[in-house]
């Protein structure tokens, strides 16, 4: 198992725990959890496919909002996994940028 691979089982555990739980400083630990994952796990290949996941996840995260007791905890964890997957985009813009400066 890759880092890369651990960064993102524990961006998911962090966004999950942290739909229940109050935890401090959250958001950082998942924008850098994401920007890592961001910067180390997404190929060259595969970088449109995970811009566009960030804004579907971010279109879509509030939307089960509605369902009674559950949406609330969803809708949590739908927004977190998005603060994380945001975070790589950038990582991933970042990277698209140095490389088209450094051709």
């Amino acid at each position: 198992m890759g880092v890369v691979k651990i960064l993102r089982i524990i961006a998911l555990l962090v966004a999950i725990v942290a739909a229940f739980v109050s935890l401090p400083y959250v958001a950082l630990a998942l924008v850098i959890l994401g920007f890592a994952a961001g910067i180390m796990g997404v190929e060259e290949d595969r970088r449109q496919m995970y811009l566009l996941m960030a804004i579907a996840l971010s279109m879509v995260s509030g939307a089960m909002e509605p369902i009674p007791m559950l949406g609330g905890y969803i809708t949590s964890i739908l927004g977190n996994i998005s603060m994380a997957v945001n975070a790589g985009a950038v990582a991933v813009l970042c990277t698209m940028i140095y490389e088209r400066v450094m051709e």
